[in-house]
């Protein structure tokens, strides 16, 4: 049985860090149900097929929020994982795992869809070109990522040796399988956190090469919008996912220690603040849900 002892993390650290999700937790989990509600009562806003994937990521960090969150907070709040058991610990890594990685892959999709909404529309404008072009690029995020993880972290034959008293448990064997672990970083984080970032820089220089053209059409405010509703999104994704990432090239592939404890202590919890503050992003990308002059009208 693993011995469970304190965090080696400092009190000071672990209570500053409770504290500053805590303070940002509740407003965005009382936003969120704001949103949500003014896309349940308006089929004008949630028709709109440019504001399906942003529901998507909203969705996926609310749940985060309400589910995974409270995991960490204990944590950071004891400082060991309750309850000390291997299984819980499976469930805890694959859940983590899943939710942050759906969510970098739904971001990924958003960025190369923008590209379709704005330059290539005629692919969705057939319920088929939906399908293919929308609906199923982001089905198969809610379904790649968790499978992926199951089998790795769930299923996989190796020997895991838990840390309770850090946070993850530490770490789950596969990550000692090089080819396995290479193929997950570089696959499930790399490769979606530089989607993101060509996504959008491109997608921003498309439109700026096009403006007097585009600006003369009547799809320029629509093409406005959604532009900064990416760029508003990736901005957020940029600011506290490639900092973790690039660390974690490092640490993988050159030097293992590199930056060890600011890893442990600050990159770590990091991808966090994604999700604690994708409510706020979200509100500020969908003016017509606060606006008083687009007021929302229940559907009968």
């Amino acid at each position: 049985m693993n011995e469970i002892t304190e965090s080696s993390e400092p009190l000071i650290v672990r209570h500053i860090k409770l504290f500053l999700f805590i303070s940002i937790e509740l407003p965005s989990v009382s936003i969120s149900i704001y949103i949500f509600y003014k896309f349940y009562h308006s089929y004008e806003i949630r028709s709109r097929i440019n504001n399906h994937s942003i529901l998507a990521l909203l969705f996926v960090s609310f749940i985060a929020l309400i589910t995974e969150l409270p995991i960490t907070l204990q944590y950071l709040s004891s400082g060991h994982v309750k309850p000390a058991d291997e299984r819980f610990c499976l469930f805890w890594i694959w859940y983590n795992y899943s939710l942050k990685a759906i969510d970098l892959f739904l971001m990924a999709w958003t960025s190369i869809e923008r590209h379709i909404l704005i330059f290539h529309s005629y692919l969705v404008s057939t319920s088929i070109g939906k399908l293919k072009w929308h609906y199923i690029p982001i089905v198969i995020c809610f379904i790649y990522i968790p499978l992926f993880y199951f089998l790795c972290v769930i299923i996989y034959p190796c020997e895991n040796n838990f840390d309770y008293s850090s946070h993850l448990c530490h770490s789950i064997c596969f990550h000692k399988i090089t080819w396995l672990s290479i193929f997950d970083w570089i696959t499930n984080i790399l490769l979606p956190s530089l989607i993101i970032e060509i996504g959008s820089v491109t997608l921003l220089i498309r439109i700026l090469i096009q403006f007097k053209k585009m600006k003369r059409t009547i799809k320029w405010r629509a093409t406005r919008k959604m532009a900064l509703q990416l760029i508003s999104i990736a901005s957020l994704y940029s600011i506290f996912w490639i900092s973790f990432t690039l660390i974690s090239i490092i640490r993988l592939f050159f030097i293992p220690k590199f930056l060890d404890k600011l890893t442990l202590y600050y990159f770590h919890y990091s991808p966090y603040f994604v999700q604690l503050l994708m409510p706020c992003i979200c509100l500020f990308c969908l003016p017509e849900l606060w606006t008083r002059k687009n007021r929302v009208v229940p559907t009968q």
